[in-house]
């Protein structure tokens, strides 16, 4: 927050040591220029406004497959399980929706290979990434969404069992 002078004149009867200080206020709205307190000669004071640089907002992480040089093979076989059975569902999408499916599939299998890397597996975090991945599809019958979220939540499941073994 800037502090604002305003100019004052120190008067040579008074002097600065007998009590002629510059007022301080604090300014009313925040603006996007901070102000510096120059003195000029023994008489002013003057300020001179300078551009604040504006720092940037902290951005949020996101996993983002298209930085994947290479494909681990846990991630291809998460993959495999996701896409399993779908194939008909994804050639009747139209062209912005196949894009986006694709996008957004990728996405929540880097962060499923991440969730099943960890010690401890948190089931229903898998469970609501599929779910919102598998909404997409318009006209999805909420039952087949949940049985097909549960069959993909095992296999994935499976995959980690064996993985570890």
């Amino acid at each position: 927050m800037a502090i604002e002078v305003k100019e004052q004149s120190i008067s040579p009867e008074r002097g600065p040591d007998k009590g002629a200080e510059p007022r301080v206020e604090q300014p009313v709205s925040p603006e996007k220029k901070e102000t510096e307190t120059q003195v000029v000669g023994p008489e002013k004071i003057e300020q001179v406004a300078r551009p604040v640089k504006k720092t940037p907002t902290k951005a949020q992480p996101k996993v983002r497959p298209d930085f994947v040089k290479e494909k681990s093979e846990t991630f291809k076989q998460i993959e495999d399980i996701l896409s399993e059975g779908l194939e008909q569902s994804y050639q009747e999408l139209s062209d912005d929706l196949k894009k986006e499916f694709k996008e957004k599939g990728e996405e929540t299998a880097s962060k499923i290979e991440i969730l099943i890397s960890q010690a401890k597996i948190i089931v229903h975090k898998i469970v609501d990434l599929i779910k919102v991945w598998l909404s997409i599809i318009p006209g999805m019958n909420k039952f087949f969404l949940e049985q097909e979220t549960k069959i993909k939540t095992e296999r994935i499941l499976g995959l980690k069992e064996k993985k570890e073994k």
